[in-house]
């Protein structure tokens, strides 16, 4: 045999080894036909209330049931189309724990109250549960999820798994770690040691000595001056403090720390690349955002977005939004004082959580 050709054949296959990985990518190169993003099907799932909306779909069926046994006072048991238990209960003073031992409570049931629903203290429901009535929830239970047409509480050191949902208000009680979303059409109301990640509401607020007002708090009208300069920047290297009762008429951008000393107003966005501290009574008009840490003092009205890219923490009698504005506030981690008010959502990526007035 040639050697020349053999050498030739050798080279030839040891290419074609390195080529055959490549011709894939090759072959799209020409023809394009992945160049379009993938249909990925969201149904609603950044929507905090998509899971309840689903919900409520899903028990549509039950409610000749529930109208039925409310109109008789009785309870009914059955199975769903998907092979899912359920309890129905319609009397108020139906004793839940009475009516699932008759299904069998070493199975888990899907449960329904056509009324005012109240469960019992240190119980454990590994299935979701649905009242159109008030919901009251004993201490030191655990639930997967709950979707309230009133009002629901939560007694304390009670855990939520997945999510909750009240067309009403939503009181946690002290202790309570909610570890999905909560969402309300009216109120959320925390108390002292709280755990939380993602919370929505027209109102949100922290403790149980807030004033159940809208008006605007101190330092938030700013002077019609101030305000026509917020299309402008400040920008600054380096650390920067704004100085006790200064207004800054325009949107700030800063390299290093920064400070807003008391009595602090500004007209615009304000930016920090490094820690951002906020004494008492700051007020902003527009968004605050810190690349690491963000220290909101008592009093303060903020009224844009709060974004804080590791943690932040934000003390008594701060509000972020307004009924009419509602706004977002969010870091991985979060602590926040009894008698702070969000209005919208306050979203705790990683960790929340509610502390006493220091």
């Amino acid at each position: 045999m040639n050697p020349y050709l053999a050498v030739a054949a050798l080279v030839f296959v040891v290419s074609l080894m390195f080529m055959l990985p490549l011709v894939p990518a090759l072959v799209e190169l020409h023809r394009k036909s992945d160049a379009l993003p993938l249909n990925v099907i969201q149904q609603n799932a950044g929507e905090i209330r998509h899971f309840a909306n689903s919900f409520r779909t899903y028990i549509k069926g039950l409610e000749p049931i529930m109208q039925r046994c409310v109109a008789n006072g009785t309870t009914d048991t059955g199975t769903l189309p998907d092979g899912e238990e359920y309890v129905v209960l319609g009397r108020a003073d139906q004793p839940l724990m009475l009516a699932l031992q008759q299904r069998d409570a070493v199975r888990p049931v899907l449960i329904a109250a056509g009324v005012d629903l109240m469960v019992p203290a240190e119980s454990t429901f590994s299935k979701d549960i649905y009242t159109d009535g008030q919901f009251q929830g004993g201490d030191k239970n655990n639930y997967r999820a709950i979707l309230g047409e009133q009002n629901v509480h939560l007694g304390g050191a009670s855990r939520v798994m997945r999510w909750v949902h009240a067309v009403g208000e939503f009181t946690a009680g002290l202790g309570c770690g909610l570890y999905g979303r909560v969402s309300s059409d009216s109120l959320i109301r925390l108390h002292v040691d709280c755990n939380f990640l993602r919370l929505n509401a027209p109102r949100i607020e922290i403790g149980h000595a807030v004033p159940n007002d809208d008006v605007e708090p101190p330092n938030s009208s700013l002077p019609a001056e101030a305000g026509a300069a917020t299309s402008q920047r400040l920008l600054h290297d380096g650390d920067f403090d704004v100085q006790a009762g200064q207004v800054i008429g325009s949107n700030i951008v800063i390299r290093g720390k920064l400070r807003l000393r008391s009595g602090a107003r500004v007209c615009g966005s304000v930016k920090s690349e490094k820690d951002m501290v906020l004494e008492d009574g700051v007020s902003v008009e527009g968004s605050l955002i810190s690349a690491t840490t963000m220290r909101i003092g008592p009093r303060c009205a903020i009224h844009g977005p709060v974004i804080a890219e590791r943690e932040l923490a934000i003390a008594a009698g701060t509000r972020c939004g307004t009924l009419k504005h509602p706004t977002t506030v969010s870091a991985p981690h979060i602590e926040v004082e009894e008698g702070v008010v969000v209005f919208g959502t306050l979203w705790a990526r990683e960790r929340g959580q509610v502390v006493a007035n220091q």
